[in-house]
């Protein structure tokens, strides 16, 4: 090979792959978001992306308590529950949950409608136990420690959530968008008070669009004191309160009979 053949080669190699060993290629994974595993390392700080956390049960109606014959109503005693859905324990320490009230659709509902939706915003306190949430399992944020929810995993002492028109967003400790309930456009999705008892809103556990902010994606707690399973599902609800009040704290939800063609899982 003459010379100007060999120079020739160089080029064309240079042009190709660079033709020099001594400097490797930039890391692309470098320029993604830095992940913290919520370890002590880290200050038990993590993040997370959508659909990492799943808001599972929304108790918006409050709780009933059995008072010799008769009941006392505490619309304020209320809970939401989220699900771990990523392959990994998190922490939520840090992480920020709000709740949007009314509508800004003034066409549709003008009795709550308004130009800004008022919104309220909580720092997530770490665990009451200091542990993360383990793969697939279910943690409460409750309002009172001494009201029916009193095994909860997390307390917000002013939590609120409307009984009307409502929206609730989880996002992580980089202010990242984890995951929405509820609508500005629609009424409650589920759950209810009809004076006597109060029913949690439940997700139903959907293959495809399972959205938090479809009303399809909600059922009412299904259940009632006459079906064998109703007591299993109640077992975080002080015994005081298990008479009244029908919900799955901490737990799998009940059985969704809405009828949706699209529910179910590939087990």
């Amino acid at each position: 090979m003459n010379r100007g053949t060999l120079v020739l080669a160089c080029a064309v190699a240079l042009a190709l792959t660079g033709c020099d060993n001594s400097e490797r290629p930039s890391d692309e994974r470098e320029q993604q978001v830095g992940y913290r595993s919520g370890t002590e390392d880290d200050g038990y700080l993590a993040n997370g992306e959508r659909g990492n956390i799943l808001i599972s049960e929304i108790n918006w109606a409050g709780s009933v308590k059995a008072v010799g014959d008769g009941r006392v109503y505490d619309p304020d005693d209320v809970f939401i529950e989220l699900q771990n859905k990523h392959p990994r324990p998190i922490q939520l320490t840090n992480w920020q949950l709000q709740v949007y009230s009314g509508t800004n659709r003034p066409g549709k509902n003008a009795s709550y409608s308004r130009p800004d939706r008022p919104r309220k915003t909580w720092v997530m306190p770490r665990r009451e136990n200091g542990k993360p949430i383990a793969p697939n399992d279910y943690v409460l944020i409750a309002k009172k420690r001494d009201g029916a929810f009193r095994n909860a995993d997390y307390y917000i002492e002013d939590l609120e959530i409307p009984k009307e028109f409502f929206e609730i967003v989880i996002r992580d400790l980089d202010d990242r968008l984890i995951e929405p309930a509820g609508s500005n456009d629609h009424d409650v999705f589920a759950g209810s008070w009809d004076h006597v008892t109060v029913r949690s809103m439940e997700r139903i556990q959907l293959i495809f669009a399972n959205r938090g902010s479809r009303e399809s994606a909600w059922h009412t707690y299904s259940l009632n004191p006459w079906d064998a399973e109703h007591e299993g599902f109640r077992v975080n609800i002080h015994e005081d309160y298990r008479k009244f009040t029908f919900a799955s704290p901490g737990m799998a939800n009940s059985p969704d009979y809405s009828g949706n063609t699209a529910a179910g899982d590939f087990q």
